[in-house]
């Protein structure tokens, strides 16, 4: 039986519910069909993740009745375990919104198959799983696609145990998904490598540029995936050109890009603004109280092609939700002064200016090899984002610029005194090193200088 065919079956299992079930599948269907014809379509890191599935699996866009009657179909209840932390995809697994593959290769003993995708205009999401002898424990899965131009997303995969569901997520930023395209899974011995992806490798020393080593692959599987032009069609543009005010600063929101796996609203800035702004703390709502958030596991933002701040953002789609009308909340902003000087580092004294508001530098510390700086920073009202401050690397007195190839972050506090400094919750440490530095004073680039609270509504539709 190919995988279509068990698709289809799997479904009308789903139709043979206990009576408590009675009509769950139907009425998703009901809400499938209203759904498409409400949008008109435009015509054309694993322990981590495990963390981010604990936190949100009881607020996942699953019904009750569904989780349910997934609970006997082996497959569709992986799959709806697999995007437990995305409302949107899970929105879209609950609305049948999936394209089964079912394509299998086999080499040394390990056998890979692409079992679904979940895919449109803008998104692809692919779901793969490894069968292999479980005495070669959880391995690394990279992975190559062409063509892959406009693309982004994370860079592999970790299996813990065989038959487990896997999922690769591309954003196409700028093109479309393409009609068809070339998957390469290459497979790899976890032993090999105590990073999250095999270009994460870390290096001998804090110190040093980190160097990427390819594995030795103990599998190379090379799929060719073709996507039904349904599912990549699907998406509704909303022309805003709605000019607002955020904390003194100018912008017009451009529009809204609606697709079945996320949303994206972007915006321009007035090149007469003061400040370039770094991040949105943001929301949607529509009549009925639901929310769509930021994106999570995924872009969240991208940059304005005209200036230096983000232009355009991800949250989660209201593509299968009821309600005829959405608003935008904007509840917060990050932002990067364009005037402000560059923060200064004393290191031997261990004292900074111009840091941004709310940061703290907590210590410097000589090492052999050069300077390791810890900082405390803010994580923003209701955020759990930790940002570097000096993504941009550093400068000596000379004017000379370093990169700074590795950081350390984590949530909580450097000792008893900090805590009490700066109170509960919303902090988080830091610390990177500043190789290569002659002397003792640095210069940083911070990645943005204050935070602000806002109250700003805009309608959609």
């Amino acid at each position: 039986m190919n995988r279509n065919v068990e698709y289809e079956v799997l479904l009308a299992e789903l139709e043979q519910t206990p009576m408590a079930l009675e009509g769950t599948v139907q009425r998703a269907q009901a809400r499938q069909r209203k759904s498409r014809r409400r949008w008109r379509a435009f015509g054309i890191p694993a322990g981590g993740l495990a963390a981010c599935f604990a936190a949100f699996v009881l607020l996942v866009n699953l019904s009750v009745p569904f989780a349910q009657a997934c609970g006997n179909v082996p497959v569709l209840r992986e799959l709806a375990r697999a995007v437990a932390w995305s409302p949107s995809l899970s929105a879209a697994v609950e609305n049948d919104y999936v394209q089964p593959i079912g394509q299998s290769q086999t080499a040394n003993g390990i056998t890979a198959t692409i079992e679904y995708v979940i895919v449109d205009r803008k998104q692809l999401n692919i779901f793969y799983t490894l069968d292999y002898d479980p005495a070669l424990g959880p391995l690394w899965t990279d992975y190559d696609l062409s063509p892959s131009d406009g693309s982004a997303g994370d860079a592999g995969g970790r299996t813990e145990q065989p038959g487990e569901l896997i999922e690769i997520k591309r954003d196409f930023v700028n093109n479309d998904v393409p009609g068809a395209l070339d998957l390469t899974l290459s497979v790899y011995a976890e032993e090999q490598d105590n990073g999250p992806a095999a270009e994460e490798n870390v290096s001998d020393g804090y110190f040093d540029q980190p160097v990427w080593e390819e594995p030795d692959y103990l599998a190379e599987l090379t799929f060719h995936l073709e996507f039904d032009p349904y599912f990549t069609a699907q998406g509704t543009l909303l022309e805003l050109n709605q000019t607002f005010t955020l904390d003194g600063q100018t912008f017009t929101l451009q529009e809204a890009e609606i697709y079945p796996t996320h949303l994206r609203l972007t915006l321009t800035a007035d090149p007469d603004n003061t400040a370039w702004l770094e991040g949105l703390d943001l929301y949607l709502e529509n009549e009925h109280g639901e929310r769509f958030e930021r994106s999570l596991n995924g872009v969240a933002a991208t940059g304005d092609p005209d200036g230096e701040g983000m232009g355009t953002f991800w949250l989660d789609s209201p593509f299968f939700s009821q309600g005829e009308h959405l608003t935008l909340h904007i509840a917060g902003a990050r932002w990067k002064d364009k005037d402000a000087p560059k923060i200064k580092l004393n290191l031997a004294e261990g004292t900074a200016e111009n840091l941004p508001e709310g940061v703290r530098l907590l210590r410097t510390e000589r090492q052999a090899e050069g300077w390791i700086v810890y900082m405390m920073c803010p994580l923003g009202e209701g955020s759990r984002t930790m940002n570097h401050i000096a993504a941009g690397g550093f400068w000596d007195e000379a004017g000379n610029h370093y990169e700074i190839w590795q950081f350390g972050s984590s949530y909580g506090y450097w000792d008893a005194e900090a805590k009490e400094q700066v109170g509960e919750d919303q902090w988080y440490t830091e610390d990177f090193p500043l190789t290569g530095l002659e002397g003792d004073v640095a210069y940083l680039d911070p990645t943005y200088h204050r935070m602000t609270n806002a109250d700003v509504v805009i309608p959609l539709k």
